[in-house]
């Protein structure tokens, strides 16, 4: 045996990025724990992240497409000829005056990450792989109390008190997209006598885990929030100490005269729960020493801003803002940018995604994020011109997959393609990879460095970790922030004058007293500690009248009086009902995210035995019965958009008898694994956003994930 050593770094097996040990043995990964410094968790996701790396379909070398886009052919190439092919592309676009019409779709590591630096000086757009989950939540909690919480930072379960309340709103903590040591917290309060409340149209793991399962219709979860609020504030039961002094003067009078129409029994009405059940929880949690709320696919499922609103409200009126087991509010990190510090190009003179025909009133109102899905619709308008992806799929994730794999293909009157460059950097091949015209080999995440810097992370401690290489990277591989580092030296060197990765980081760190090497013997992780509870009564809040803004008058403009939440339910779940009886469910599980290669392609996360080697329908069985479906019974599921889809039913108590559910993140084709056909893509029955625009959150940019679908036999 060789030797052997426990390396820190950073798991990339899903979004959550937990910090974990790497054991190193002759040059290979051959074991993984999550770092005690960190919580000490790790999923099975992040146990597989070894087979992930040594997967037999790892890119080794640079390719050129050959032949038209999606038949998936290519040769190998230089990096030199790779390089030279996207910087001419890039130089030429900024000649015509057109670099708005760049855009690269990644997961942003870090907010200082070299990629946004690249695109910020050059004039192109931050895509993020994920504004669907983020873009309201931030901008709900920006507009009412400042700050900046994101899916990556729950409630304080670790502080939740004997008698508190967690309420998961679609929020898939035991099984989705989360932290692998929120779990153990929530168990942990539970333990301490805290109520676990979900709201989810599914029984998920969480249900299982919970006190109480609440079957609420997607998208009512705006509702069911005003319903309460409603009840908390007609029964007299709000927070007066926290509204008198921590409420901005006059608007919980505007509340308390919007609010008084609706009341448990019609909000009822919209999301589908019984008036009891709201005005019990209601009074529960307005005597409850905490509650802690969360979301993520709640509002995914709806009305997303409408939804973060609510949220908010309902925190305000029970005071359980920066509280233990309530929604902190941790300060940022003051990590100092590297100098010059380019100012990105304005996305409201340039509106590179906002077309269709609520352009004008996104160009009003929106502000925080540009949405990743309108790549199709901007190819189409001739609003994007090159698209360099990196870590994502957007040929399965874009909604309406069928209409991005169409759009990179249109070409114009010329016979050329519209988009006239996609460039794809992955550790594997996947279905976006198959439409590209230069494919660049990436390192894995044992084999970068990477400074994580996303100051609300729960598992950082909300702070600084450090992702290192802990083996080589195999062929020619390059970590795409080398590759956006060399386009910048290359086309504006003047923000790029640092030697590589390594010294942006140092540049980074000096600022607060480390440095790469000292980050490293610390363990890789380093906090402010600036969590803490209550920092509101020494400074307020980050709102400029530093007080909690219940009222957001700026939106008064906007449609559908969205200066208020609006309660309904998103209009594509109020149309076709009769030829479309059921809302489509999209889940996650713990054991596949999203639809990443290190996913999909993974054999030991697609294996028969664990039956994670394909998906199924979720029908309930009442529904299958009157329906003549037998579990088993492979069915058709049919969208308004057209898209189609065969799968296997599989019957269930646990779901409402309006809805059907599919598992996300399958119905891939690239890859040893994912070649194998099994499974199928809810994606093909999203519709098109470019086709959605009406239906949107003018504020946030948020889009629906989700449909109405009918089947059959």
């Amino acid at each position: 045996m060789g030797t052997s050593k426990w390396v820190p770094t950073v798991c990339y097996q899903c979004k959550a990025e937990c910090a974990i040990l790497a054991r190193v043995e002759d040059g290979k990964v051959k074991e993984i724990r999550g770092n005690p410094k960190s919580h000490g968790k790790v999923c099975v996701k992040g146990m597989a992240g070894i087979a992930s790396q040594y997967n037999s379909d790892r890119l080794l070398y640079p390719l050129k497409r050959v032949g038209e886009r999606g038949g998936g052919k290519f040769e190998r190439i230089t990096w030199d000829e790779a390089l030279d092919t996207i910087a001419n592309k890039l130089k030429q676009l900024k000649d015509r005056g057109e670099a708005h019409k760049l855009t690269a779709s990644f997961f942003p590591h870090s907010i200082t990450d070299p990629k946004w630096r690249f695109l910020n000086a050059y004039g192109g757009f931050i895509n993020t792989a994920l504004p669907h989950c983020d873009s309201a939540k931030i901008v709900a909690f920006l507009r009412t109390v400042g700050g900046v919480p994101n899916h990556h930072i729950p409630p304080a379960w670790f502080s939740m008190p004997k008698g508190g309340i967690i309420l998961l709103a679609g929020r898939q903590a035991f099984g989705g997209l989360d932290n692998a040591a929120v779990p153990r917290d929530l168990l942990d309060a539970k333990e301490r006598g805290a109520k676990l409340v979900v709201l989810d149209p599914m029984f998920t793991t969480d249900a299982a885990k919970a006190d109480q399962w609440i079957p609420i219709k997607p998208g009512g979860d705006t509702a069911f929030f005003l319903g309460m609020i409603q009840h908390i504030i007609a029964k007299g039961l709000y927070n007066k100490e926290f509204i008198e002094n921590w409420v901005r003067e006059g608007d919980f009078e505007k509340l308390k005269k919007w609010i008084a129409d609706k009341t448990p029994e019609e909000m009822s009405k919209i999301c589908g729960v019984e008036p009891a059940v709201i005005k019990k929880l209601a009074v529960e949690c307005a005597k409850a020493p905490a509650v802690g709320v969360d979301s993520f696919k709640g509002i995914m499922l709806g009305q997303a801003l409408d939804f973060g609103h609510a949220w908010n409200i309902f925190l305000a009126i029970t005071g359980n803002f920066d509280n233990p087991g309530g929604q902190p509010l941790p300060d940022l990190t003051p990590l100092p940018p590297v100098a010059p510090v380019p100012s990105g190009p304005n996305l409201s003179e340039l509106g590179f995604h906002r077309t269709g025909p609520n352009r004008a009133v996104f160009d009003k109102y929106c502000f925080i994020m540009e949405p990743t899905w309108y790549q199709a619709q901007a190819i189409r308008d001739d609003g994007l011109k090159v698209l360099i992806t990196a870590e994502c799929n957007p040929a399965m994730t874009e909604m309406g997959q069928t209409g991005w794999q169409d759009a990179v293909r249109l070409k114009d009157s010329k016979g050329n393609y519209k988009l006239e460059l996609l460039v794809s950097i992955e550790t594997m091949l996947s279905e976006t990879s198959k439409y590209a015209d230069i494919v660049l080999p990436d390192k894995s995440y044992f084999e970068r460095w990477e400074l994580m810097y996303m100051p609300w992370w729960y598992n950082f401690g909300h702070g600084l970790a450090l992702r290192q290489p802990v083996v080589q990277a195999p062929g020619e591989c390059r970590h795409s922030n080398e590759v956006f580092i060399e386009l910048g030296k290359r086309l504006v060197p003047e923000y790029f004058k640092f030697k590589d990765d390594l010294e942006y980081y140092d540049i980074q760190l000096a600022g607060l007293g480390l440095s790469v090497k000292k980050l490293q013997e610390m363990g890789g992780l380093w906090s402010p500690k600036t969590m803490g509870f209550y920092k509101y009564r020494s400074g307020g809040f980050g709102t400029p009248s530093k007080k909690a803004h219940l009222h957001w008058e700026d939106l008064a403009g906007a449609p559908a009086y969205q200066d208020w939440p609006r309660p309904g339910t998103a209009p594509e779940y109020e149309a076709n009902v009769k030829d479309y009886p059921f809302i489509l469910v999209s889940y996650r599980s713990i054991v596949h995210q999203g639809t990443g290669q290190w996913s999909h392609n993974n054999p030991h996360l697609r294996d028969s035995v664990s039956g994670m080697h394909e998906n199924y329908l979720l029908i309930n069985t009442a529904t299958a019965k009157k329906m003549g479906i037998a579990d088993g019974d492979v069915v058709s599921v049919e969208a308004p958009n057209g898209g189609k889809v065969r799968i296997a039913a599989r019957l269930t108590e646990g779901i409402r008898p309006d809805c059907v559910g599919m598992h996300h993140g399958f119905g891939a084709t690239v890859g040893r694994v994912a070649s194998t056909g099994k499974g199928v893509s809810d994606n093909v029955l999203v519709p098109d956003a470019g086709a959605t625009l009406e239906w949107q959150d003018v504020v946030s940019g948020e889009s629906h994930v989700s449909t109405r679908v009918r089947i059959g036999k």
